[in-house]
Formats: structure tokens, sequence, C-alpha cells
């Protein structure tokens, strides 16, 4: 079979790997039941659609053309190492760091991924989901995350 569209294959081959390996993490859990979620219970149903829809992005790149103009491989691997990365940098920043620092990180790393992106604009969508973040999981639900970096007395 020919790959008719390389950006739907990869995307969906990107899909079905990370959907595979929700669904393999997702098994070390107990299930649960639909009236009484296990800790496993809801990664396996993400896994599981995640990978269904990487199925079928994959089977439709091989069958629906491309349009002109296509991008290439190279041109998304820049993108999605930015943005992978910032998520990784965020969970690796959060604890050492603090929750201002990490959500700073995350947005203003992963606005590179767009060739649209300005800084301005990033720092304004940095600020707002900080005050929003801290609303909601330090002073709603009382979430034990550090707010400022260790080395400033809290």
């Amino acid at each position: 079979m020919k790959i008719k569209n390389f950006k739907d294959f990869y995307a969906g081959l990107m899909f079905t790997l990370f959907g595979t390996a929700f669904l393999w993490g997702a098994t070390r859990y107990s299930m649960g039941a639909a009236a009484k979620m296990g800790p496993g219970y809801f990664p396996l149903i993400l896994g599981g659609l995640l990978t269904l829809l990487g199925v079928i992005i994959l089977i439709q790149s091989l069958v629906v053309e491309a349009a002109d103009g296509e991008v290439g491989l190279l041109v998304i691997v820049k993108p999605a190492i930015l943005v992978f990365g910032s998520i990784a940098a965020f969970a690796l920043l959060l604890r050492p760091a603090g929750l201002v620092v990490a959500i700073f990180e995350i947005i203003l790393v992963s606005s590179f991924a767009s060739h649209e992106a300005r800084f301005k604009e990033s720092v304004i969508s940095a600020v707002v989901l900080c005050i929003v973040s801290l609303a909601i999981f330090v002073y709603g639900l009382k979430l034990q995350i550090p707010v400022w970096p260790a080395f400033i007395p809290q």
C-alpha cells in the first residue's frame, strides 16, 4: 500500500503509539466499574479512544490524497519537539521551581512552535493561566503544589 498523505500518516501513527502507551499503562491500575471507577478506568478509556482515532487517521492517510503543498516531515518535527519538550520541562520544573515558573515555561516555549505566535500575547496568556490555575488548583481545590521556587519564602 502507498501512503497518500504523509502528514495524516504520521499524526495517526503518533496517536496510535500514545494511545497504546496509555492502554498499557492503565493495566497496572485497578479498573473498578462505571459506577465506582478505579484509577485505571479513565486512562484506559482515553487510551482506547486515542488508539482508535489513530487507527482511523492511519487508514484515511492510505486512502485520501493529500492537498497540494503538503508540509514535509522536517517542518513538523520542530513544533512537535517544542511542544512535547515544554510538557516534559513543565513536569520537571513543577516541584522545584513552582507553578508560576512552570506555567510561564510551558506557555512561552510551546508558543515558539507556531510562527504566528507573538511574545506579548504569550506572556498575557501565561499570566491569565497562572491566575486561573492558582485560583482553581491552589486556592479552590487546595492541592499541595508549590507556587514559587523553593528559594523564595512563601
